[in-house]
């Protein structure tokens, strides 16, 4: 009897795979959220580029543009001194708002100890960490989709923020 129950369990499972359901994805004639979603971000990276302008024009540091998309106190070049995908980096950095509010100090932060392109550090660090000497230090100015995007930090920095960062290097071993 077992056997019976087993083998008639054993075509149903068999006859029930064998009818495949398609499933495809919602769609709506009416969703316009990628179109929405786009202008929300040509929206907001204006706003970030008027409050770094305002703040550029308010500073006595010079600042250049990267090709990254952020803005450097210093030189912006890459030497045969600055740091590689793959090299070893030790440093300190201090976040700040863009009323230079501290929002993590450098004693919160400590030093960081990394190997560039395989940290979880934000998209405008990893960048800037290749743009210094060692013991060299810059401001940086991160619009928040090279900062901590739509999310921040789940802490302190609130999504879709803008922020100012003072990086120091205090060591580089290439590899």
């Amino acid at each position: 009897m077992k056997k019976i129950v087993f083998t008639l369990l054993i075509l149903v499972t068999m006859i029930s795979c064998d009818q495949k359901v398609i499933q495809y994805p919602v769609s709506y004639a009416n969703d316009d959220f990628m179109q929405r979603s786009q202008e929300r971000g040509k929206k907001l990276y204006q706003e970030e580029l008027q409050w770094f302008d305002e703040y550029i024009k308010s500073s006595k540091e010079k600042f250049v543009k990267t090709n990254s998309g952020f803005w450097i106190s210093n030189e912006e070049k890459q030497t045969s001194s600055t740091a590689n995908k793959g090299d070893y980096v030790e440093f300190e950095y201090q976040v700040s708002d863009l009323k230079n509010n501290i929002i993590y100090s450098y004693q919160d932060n400590k030093i960081q100890k990394v190997v560039i392109g395989k940290s979880d550090l934000t998209r405008g660090v990893n960048a800037a960490l290749q743009l210094l000497s060692e013991g060299e230090s810059a401001k940086l100015l991160l619009p928040s989709f090279l900062a901590y995007g739509g999310y921040g930090d789940q802490s302190k920095i609130a999504p879709d923020e803008p922020i100012i960062i003072d990086l120091k290097i205090i060591k580089i071993n290439k590899h």
